[in-house]
Formats: C-alpha cells, structure tokens, sequence
C-alpha cells in the first residue's frame, strides 16, 4: 500500500480521534474535579447495555432504533448519578457508580445470551471499530458534538459550581445541573461508544485532561495541553496499528498510557530544581539497572527451571543482543533451523500478500468473484499449512537449544545478574550498618 493510499485510510479515523479527544476532555475535566473517574465506564455500559437490547430485538446498533435503545438507557444512568448527592454520607459515590457499572454489565451478559453472534456484539462494545470511519459520518459527529458543546459552554457556569469550581449551590441546583451535564455526557458517550468501544472512550475522557493538569491549571492551557498529547497518542496508535499488524483499539489505548507515563516523567524533569533533577535521574538510572537485572535474574531462573517452555525475556535480551539459540546448535541442525525460518517467513509472506491483495480489491471497490475468493482461500490454507511445519522445526531445534543452554549459560549469567544487583545494593547496605553502628558507639560511650 503507498503512503497516499496509507492516509487516505487513516485519516478518516485519525480525524475522528482527535474529534473524540476535543469533546471528551471538555468532560473529562469535571470527571476529574468530581472525584468520578469511573463515571464514564458507568455511563458507557449502561449505553451498551441499551445496544445489546437492540441487538437482541433485532435492530442494528448504529440505526435509528439501535441509537434510541442505547440513547435511553444512557439518560436512566444520567438519572441515577445525578441523584448520588441524595445518597446517605456514609455511600461512597465511586462504589455506588461502580454498583451501577456491574448491574449494567450482568444485564448486558443476560441479554447477550439470548441473541445470536452475542460474543462479537460484545468484543465490539468493548474495542469498537474506529478504523470503519469514513468522511461521510465525520459532519454528523461535528453536529452533534458542536450542539453538546455549545450547551456545554452556556451552562458552564452552573456545571463548573456543581462540579466544585466555585462556591457550592443549593442542592436542588446541583441536581437538575448535574443531571444536565451527565444527560449531555451519556449524548457523546452514546455516540462515541458504538464507534470507539468502552475501552478507548475511556481513555479519550480520562488521558488528555489527567495530562493536562500535570502542568496547568488554568482551562485553556489544561485543554491545549491535553488535546496536543490526545492528538499525538491517537497518531502514535494509529501507526503502531499498522506498522505491527495490532487491533486498533487496544493499540491506541496503550498509546494513551505511554503518553501519560512520558507525561508524567517530563513534567518531574520541569517541575524539580536542577540539583534534585540530578538526584531524581540518579535514582532513576539506579532503580531502572536494578529492575533489568532483577528481570534478568528471573529469566535465568526460568530457564533453568523449565527449559521446554517459552523464555519471552530470553528471547527479547538475545534479540537486543543479535544473537538468537542457534549459537547452541550442531552445524547440520543450525543449516536445518535457517532453512526453516527462511521457509516459514516465505509462506507466512505469501499468505499475508494474499490477504493483503483482498484486501486491497474491497478497499477499491472491486468485486471478486467466487472461484477467485475459493482459490485465494485455498492458496492462503495452503502456505499457512507449510508455515506451520516449519515452525515446528523451529520450534523443535529451539527446544534442543534451550536445554543445552540450561546449564552452560543460565548458571553463569544468573551468577553474574546476582553480582550486579549486590554491587547496586550494597552502598544502602553499608550506610545503614554504618549508621547503626554510629548510633550504637554513641550510646556505648561512657560518660565522664
């Protein structure tokens, strides 16, 4: 696929990303002055407690009935949690919203057993379908989100006093704007849910503001800080989904943690003066060696112990290293296990540009006829058949690999990780024995 082709893909779904970001974290900032962070799951699942009904009944969740099905089961839990303040004080808001997150998910378990194909109803409320966006739907979105936020922004004085931002209102006032600013909320989530998944939406709400507040507290430089780091994580996801072949939904939800730990680690960088900066490295470096050799030690452990099993860590370090296990082959085994990865990568490549031509022609719109669709499928049976003997091998030859590994390397390198984690311990060692002996002398001295 060219590059031209490659954004012409994307950008559909790119663009929805950053439509997401914009209105969630309108959201996201009251959920987080509220203390509800888990509000928007509640709220998520109660709507998709209202698409699994429609599905069971027979309507299509993206069609009129689908999105009034899942539009009003999003205003009963809009209800509920605006009378949480009515709760007695000793009912804490996180548990009774978590209360209602779990009915809603048994409910939706209930009426997802009673309908066909209800396994991938739910796995596609949970990670949704963000790359199925197209140009035509984005001016519904904008429509919609842009009445939302419109509301939003005459109300935000109330909403912003009900939230906390201000001197407290009555309670009557918190409710009725309370239940005006979680409707509002279950519109977006409503919507943003049958597209994006629970998962993501999730994250669209919570990540950008929670990165935001690191270093602001003022609205507009919290929203632009937040919408440039939700703009980078969904292209740095959209990407990853691509390059590595991953489901789009959990890697744009991981590109959201790994923007708030760089967040999180950039701004204890600008935040701290320069000698504790250097402290804070220090401790940093020390803590990230221990870890690796800790992680190492384990490996070592691992190997030793089961040898026939996967070694994950072990085959990361030897990729990072550029060495790999046919080191402990026999020249006839090692010519044997080449020519079984280079067999395996062949047929895997032949099948995946098999898929990738299909895919291709429904992407342009081409139709393929049905003895083509047969020979592709039977070409596509075919290579991942011989890929799959060859991994054997592989697999096989590994084994071998491992066991003469277990006791030539694993003894000497956990030796070796165990002597590094000592040198890295030792300094806090001998300055708490120094320490405690300081003391004890000092309380040992006689007094004239």
């Amino acid at each position: 696929m060219s590059l031209t082709d490659l954004i012409a893909l994307m950008a559909p779904s790119f663009a929805g990303c950053v439509i997401f970001v914009a209105i969630h974290q309108c959201f996201g900032v009251h959920v987080l002055r509220r203390g509800v962070i888990f509000v928007d799951l509640a709220l998520a699942q109660m709507s998709a407690l209202g698409a699994t009904l429609a599905f069971a009944a027979g309507h299509d969740p993206t069609s009129i009935g689908g999105l009034a099905y899942a539009l009003c089961f999003s205003a009963m839990g809009a209800a509920l949690l605006a009378f949480a303040r009515a709760l007695p004080k000793g009912i804490d808001h996180e548990a009774y919203i978590g209360i209602i997150y779990v009915v809603s998910t048994a409910a939706t378990i209930v009426a997802v057993d009673q309908s066909p194909q209800g396994a991938e109803h739910v796995k596609q409320i949970l990670v949704g379908s963000i790359l199925g966006m197209t140009f035509e739907g984005l001016p519904k979105l904008l429509v919609l989100y842009g009445a939302v936020g419109t509301l939003l922004w005459f109300a935000r004085r109330p909403i912003g006093e009900a939230s906390g931002f201000t001197p407290s209102m009555p309670a009557r006032a918190h409710v009725a704007w309370d239940f005006l600013f979680y409707f509002l909320f279950g519109l977006v989530v409503t919507s943003s849910v049958a597209i994006a998944g629970v998962l993501l939406v999730f994250c669209f709400l919570i990540v950008p503001s929670l990165i935001g507040s690191l270093f602001s507290r003022r609205p507009l430089v919290l929203h632009v800080v937040g919408g440039f780091a939700g703009t980078v994580a969904s292209a740095a996801g959209l990407g990853a989904s691509y390059v590595w072949d991953l489901p789009t939904g959990a890697a744009l939800v991981i590109a959201f943690a790994a923007m708030l730990l760089v967040a999180c680690l950039f701004r204890g960088v600008l935040r701290v003066s320069p000698p504790r900066r250097r402290a804070s490295l220090h401790k940093l470096a020390h803590t990230v060696c221990a870890g690796i050799l800790g992680i190492a030690s384990l490996a070592m452990l691992w190997l030793i112990a089961l040898p026939r099993a996967d070694q994950p860590l072990l085959v990361f370090g030897e990729h990072v290293i550029g060495t790999g296990p046919e080191r402990f082959l026999t020249p006839a085994e090692r010519q044997r296990y080449a020519e079984a990865i280079a067999t395996a990568r062949l047929k895997h490549a032949q099948a995946a540009q098999l898929t990738q031509q299909e895919r291709q022609s429904r992407w342009q719109g081409d139709s393929l006829s049905d003895e083509a669709i047969r020979r592709i499928g039977t070409f596509q049976q075919t290579f991942s058949e011989m890929a799959r003997g060859e991994d054997f091998v592989v697999r096989e030859l590994t084994v071998r690999a491992r066991e003469r590994q277990r006791w030539r390397v694993a003894p000497i390198g956990l030796a070796m990780c165990m002597a590094g984690l000592w040198l890295l311990l030792r300094p806090r060692w001998l300055a708490q024995i120094y320490h405690r002996g300081a003391e004890a002398s000092v309380l040992t001295v006689p007094l004239p």
